[in-house]
């Protein structure tokens, strides 16, 4: 039999539905971060013209056509009519298969159509994925038992879906615990915690040795003019910025932060010969005795790891701006500085897994992976030593969490994977928004 999808495909309805809407696959993207989104659109029509076929008649194809053109209206588009058509075509039943299947956005689509389907994967980041995606929501987990966290309703009647309900108890019992065991690295100033922290790394200066950050740009937030409330005059906000201040009696070099656009230039900036000629890229000039470190040296500084990490400067919350930012107190730096120990101190989860992940970068990825040319050789090398920490606590806290459920609260071994599964999803999204910072990692480092 000639199936559809030979014959013609439904190009226009996929290119309308693909860029925002049920279509977009923003929702599906929303609950596990991939790194090649496809639109939902796409794969439904795959599916849909994989499953019908390609009639002789050209009245018939002109029908079933139409059918398509009307299922790809909306998520559920004529959905009892494409179900029964499917069924019509195939008397012995339809079953899909992805061989590559990803997050499982193929297998997602039958499901969705009541079809059975299956997905295979070789990476295990993508069976994950495609578990949450397609598995999980769509078993009956009623009759598991209650979570010993589990929020209590004073509803008579609560329809919300039970791992939904269960998911978000799982997340808020994750989270105190991990801020729990993170409370004495990240401290409280007056009275909260930070909102984020801004980090460099630093080299020692190949002239007078004192220890400096690579900063390509001083401005932390711009200047900006809002609309007063009831007729009130305009609100301005100057912004804010900071710069290096060198002690060359003590070697040392702090930020400050202050109102307004820069005042200095940044440690990484174009640089000039003596004879006037711009050096190529970004050089690295020391603030303490203004020697210029060319691209190519601050590089190989970093390369045979002299460079370390510099909380440089702190974030909080503020309802005017968004964001304030200031230097930080000594109870950071302290927090800080007891990380690395506490790090080391960690046991690895197994033999085979590192509690820092020591997996190599392949060489040749440079334009890819930024931080491989100022350092970085594994992907444990992305954080400083207290953002690993973080990273690593959470994980335990929400493996503890699992075991937990397993064996005291006698939850079944796969809800105890889903629970645990949905809260990898949130750290694969932390990751993911860390990683940007963590980019150009010569110029500034955001995170923890």
């Amino acid at each position: 039999m000639t199936r559809m999808i030979e014959r013609w495909f439904p190009c226009a309805e996929v290119s309308a539905n693909s860029s925002a809407g049920w279509g977009s696959g923003a929702t599906e993207i929303g609950l596990f971060p991939w790194f090649a989104k496809r639109p939902v659109s796409q794969a439904k029509a795959a599916v849909v013209c994989s499953l019908l076929p390609w009639p002789d008649d050209q009245a018939e194809q002109q029908r079933l056509q139409e059918l398509v053109h009307r299922a790809m209206s909306g998520r559920y588009g004529a959905w009892q009519m494409l179900h029964d058509e499917i069924l019509k075509a195939n008397p012995e039943g339809a079953s899909v298969l992805d061989p590559f299947s990803g997050r499982g956005m193929i297998p997602l689509e039958a499901g969705r159509l009541g079809l059975e389907a299956h997905g295979v994967d070789y990476s295990p980041v993508a069976v994950l994925a495609g578990t949450l995606l397609t598995d999980f929501p769509l078993r009956d987990w009623s009759q598991e038992p209650s979570l010993p966290f589990a929020e209590e309703s004073d509803a008579l009647y609560d329809d919300r879906p039970r791992l939904l309900v269960d998911v978000r108890a799982t997340l808020d019992e994750v989270g105190r615990r991990w801020t729990a065991a993170m409370s004495d690295y990240y401290p409280e100033v007056n009275g909260k915690r930070p909102w984020g922290y801004l980090w460099a790394i630093a080299i020692p200066c190949q002239e007078c040795g004192n220890r400096f950050p690579l900063v390509g740009s001083y401005e932390l937030r711009r200047r900006s003019e809002k609309r007063g409330r009831k007729g009130a005059p305009p609100v301005i906000d100057s912004g804010q910025s900071f710069y290096i201040e060198a002690d060359p009696a003590a070697g040392t070099c702090a930020a400050v932060v202050h109102e307004g656009p820069p005042r200095r230039t940044p440690t990484l900036t174009r640089a000039r010969t003596a004879e006037g000629r711009t050096l190529p890229g970004k050089s690295a000039i020391c603030p303490f005795c203004s020697h210029v470190h060319p691209l190519d040296v601050h590089r190989r500084l970093t390369d045979e790891r002299r460079a370390t990490d510099m909380l440089l400067v702190v974030a909080d919350h503020s309802d005017d701006s968004g964001k304030e930012y200031r230097e930080p107190t000594e109870a950071e730096l302290s927090a800080v500085a007891a990380a690395p120990a506490a790090l080391r101190a960690l046991s690895d989860p197994s033999p085979f897994l590192r509690a820092v992940p020591d997996e190599r970068i392949a060489p040749g990825n440079n334009n890819i992976i930024g931080p491989s040319i100022y350092g970085a050789r594994t992907y444990g090398d992305f954080m400083c030593d207290r953002q690993t920490l973080a990273f690593v606590m959470l994980t335990r806290s929400i493996a503890d969490v699992a075991d937990e459920l397993m064996h005291k609260a006698g939850v079944s071994s796969d809800y105890a994977r889903a629970l645990s599964g949905y809260a990898g999803s949130v750290v694969a999204r932390k990751l993911r928004r860390a990683y940007p910072w963590m980019h150009d990692r010569h110029q500034s480092r955001g995170g923890s």
